[in-house]
C-alpha cells in the first residue's frame, strides 16, 4: 500500500504541500478555548496527522484507512466532531502566532487496506486512494462549539451527581459486534459494582501527547 501511495500520490503532494507540522499535539496548555458557561470551561485538545500549506491555504490533514472504498466513503467525514475541531483549532493557533489566516476545511487522506479488484462483478473499478475535503462555514463552527459545550455540561452533571442515562440499545451490535458494556447495562443497579470489579480493569487515562516543557 505504501509503495502504491508513493507512486500515485506522494510525488504530487511533495510538489504541492509545504508541511507545517507532523503529529503536533495541541490543547493541553489551553491554547484552544472553545466556550464557557456557569458550569464548565471547555478547551479543545487534539493532534492532527499533518498541517500543510497548499496553494497558500493552511489546512489540517488526517489519514484514514478503510477496508475498501465505495461510493459514499468520502461523505463520512462531515458532520465530524474531529474534523471541525482540527479546522477551528488550526485557525485559532495560527492567529495566536500572528498569522492572519482563514481555515475552513480539512483534507482527509483515505487509503483502502484491500487492493481493489481489477475486474469487479459490478464493473465499477474502485480507487485505492481518495481524498475528502470536509469544509465548515463560520456558522457551522459556531454550532459545533455550542454543541460540544452542551455535551460537556451533560458529562459534568453526570460526574457531579453520579447519575447516568443508560442507553439500552443504541450501541448494541455496533459494527456487528456486541457492546462491551452489554452485561453491565443488563445487570441490576446494586450488582453493577460487582460486575465492574470482575469484568473490567482500570486503565491509565489516555493522553494524546506529552507536553514539552521549554527550558
Amino acid at each position: 500500500m505504501l509503495k502504491e501511495y508513493h507512486d500515485r500520490q506522494f510525488i504530487i503532494d511533495k510538489q504541492n504541500w509545504r508541511i507545517v507540522s507532523v503529529e503536533e499535539g495541541f490543547g493541553l496548555n489551553r491554547e484552544v478555548p472553545l466556550g464557557e458557561t456557569n458550569k464548565v470551561v471547555v478547551h479543545w485538545v487534539g493532534r492532527p496527522d499533518l498541517v500543510v500549506v497548499e496553494n497558500s491555504r493552511l489546512t489540517p490533514v488526517d489519514h484514514k484507512t478503510v477496508t475498501r472504498i465505495n461510493g459514499d466513503t468520502s461523505t463520512k467525514y462531515k458532520p465530524s466532531t474531529q474534523m471541525a475541531g482540527y479546522t477551528y483549532s488550526c485557525e485559532v493557533i495560527a492567529k495566536s502566532l500572528g498569522y492572519d489566516v482563514r481555515v475552513d476545511r480539512c483534507i482527509v487522506n483515505i487509503c483502502a487496506r484491500t487492493r481493489p479488484a481489477d475486474k469487479p462483478r459490478d464493473g465499477k473499478v474502485r480507487p485505492r486512494f481518495i481524498r475528502a475535503y470536509p469544509n465548515f462555514t463560520r456558522e457551522e463552527i459556531a454550532e459545533w462549539r455550542l454543541d460540544v459545550v452542551h455535551k460537556c455540561e451533560r458529562i459534568a452533571e453526570c460526574l457531579r451527581t453520579n447519575a447516568w442515562c443508560w442507553a439500552e440499545t443504541s450501541c448494541h451490535n455496533f459494527y456487528n459486534r456486541d457492546c462491551d458494556f452489554l452485561k453491565l447495562d443488563s445487570s441490576t443497579p446494586s450488582a453493577r459494582d460487582v460486575v465492574l470489579a470482575a469484568d473490567f480493569e482500570v486503565g491509565v487515562p489516555w493522553k494524546p501527547y506529552e507536553v514539552v516543557k521549554e527550558d
